[in-house]
């Protein structure tokens, strides 16, 4: 489903330049953020207390190391692109517990 970005323009046309008697330059387009041809789709992930806490303290910790504040669903995504390039062998698996068995063994 594509999703429709607003900007302050689309949002507020000249109003606020009529308001503010300010001229503001045209704003450019950017380019996407995805490549063109890539579908993101949104995921309802359930955790547990434990987990988000765990995700929110990795946030908080590339913060206050130097760096940016990242977004649970960025960790999320780069977790899941890790694991695709380590190739998780889940055949066979019945039950929550083998599947995190595989996945620690695969970190290893």
């Amino acid at each position: 489903m594509k999703r429709v970005s607003i900007t302050e323009d689309l949002a507020y046309g000249n109003a606020l330049d009529r308001l503010t008697g300010t001229d503001r330059p045209a704003v450019k387009k950017q380019p996407p953020a995805e490549p063109s041809g890539t579908t993101m789709i949104k995921l309802s992930v359930f955790l547990h207390r434990g987990e988000d806490a765990y995700l929110e303290s990795l946030a908080s910790r590339a913060k206050f190391s130097g760096g940016k504040k990242l977004s649970k669903t960025k960790l999320i995504e780069a977790m899941v692109r890790a694991f695709r390039r380590s190739k998780l062998d889940v055949q066979g698996v019945r039950t929550d517990e083998e599947l995190l068995k595989r996945a620690n063994a695969q970190l290893r």
